[in-house]
């Protein structure tokens, strides 16, 4: 379990550094996303859960920028998308790598860190941090291709907090870690929150959804509820996340169905 090492604690009203409201997203005549709704806060960890096909990934690729709504409104760092200046301000990890397999680890962060922007100098002071940062430290002029699926997904993770990113996206992060990995890196999570960063995750892993300060559960394009952990348990008086999300689950299908 996650939630002896994730605890989070309450934080003050901070200024709101991703925004989407009344989002909706077709692709031809199928709609994928339906009144999307939702702030990502400096200073907190924010998770998407749902199950695979929820919508999770194209809320993503909305805040960073990949797809344009349908309609409804998208503001990233002050900025209404299509986002040509927010995203110098973000990090993204997704979740299949875009890593060089032939080349190494600090010759793939100094090619991301270019299109970032940064200068030889702070790739020299940057690099070694995010690897350590990553547990990567002494792995740096290995190629990529020798590197475990594991050891890929924090090399990705790496690449995204390079440039000191304000707002942080990370789709599925853990995935293919073992736990031992998975708690340092919720560790490095809490600890970019701690120091003023907004978080989005998502996962379908209920425990660390457990970890998040708030919550969004989505299902079928729609979120169906949103708070604490704890919230989310009182308001289904449930003992558990899944079950509270069964219980919000059902309760978005009876509305649906009684509006169709």
């Amino acid at each position: 379990m996650l939630t002896k090492t994730c605890d989070s604690s309450e934080t003050p009203v901070a200024p709101v550094l991703a925004h989407i409201e009344q989002v909706h997203k077709r692709f031809g005549k199928q709609e994928v996303l339906k009144g999307i709704d939702l702030s990502l806060p400096a200073g907190q960890i924010t998770g998407l859960l749902g199950p695979s096909g929820c919508g999770k990934t194209t809320i993503v690729n909305m805040i960073v920028g990949t797809y344009a709504p349908t309609s409804g409104t998208v503001t990233v760092l002050d900025e209404r998308a299509p986002l040509k200046a927010a995203r110098v301000g973000m990090g993204f990890m997704p979740q299949s790598e875009a890593l060089y397999n032939d080349l190494t680890a600090n010759e793939n962060l100094r090619f991301f860190g270019s299109l970032y922007g940064m200068s030889r100098r702070e790739l020299d002071e940057a690099i070694p941090h995010v690897l350590e940062q990553v547990r990567l430290a002494d792995e740096g002029r290995k190629v990529v291709n020798a590197f475990s699926g594991g050891m890929k997904r924090r090399l990705s993770l790496a690449i995204a907090l390079l440039h000191s990113p304000r707002l942080l996206i990370l789709d599925e992060p853990t995935i293919g870690l073992d736990p031992k990995h998975r708690l340092e890196l919720w560790k490095t999570f809490r600890s970019l929150a701690e120091n003023g960063s907004a978080l989005l995750i998502t996962t379908h892993v209920m425990d660390e959804a457990a970890c998040c300060d708030t919550i969004i559960m989505v299902q079928d394009g729609r979120i169906i509820a949103q708070g604490s952990s704890e919230e989310l348990m009182a308001q289904t008086a449930t003992a558990t996340l899944e079950d509270a999300f069964l219980a919000f689950d059902k309760a978005a299908e009876g509305k649906e169905a009684a509006h169709a």
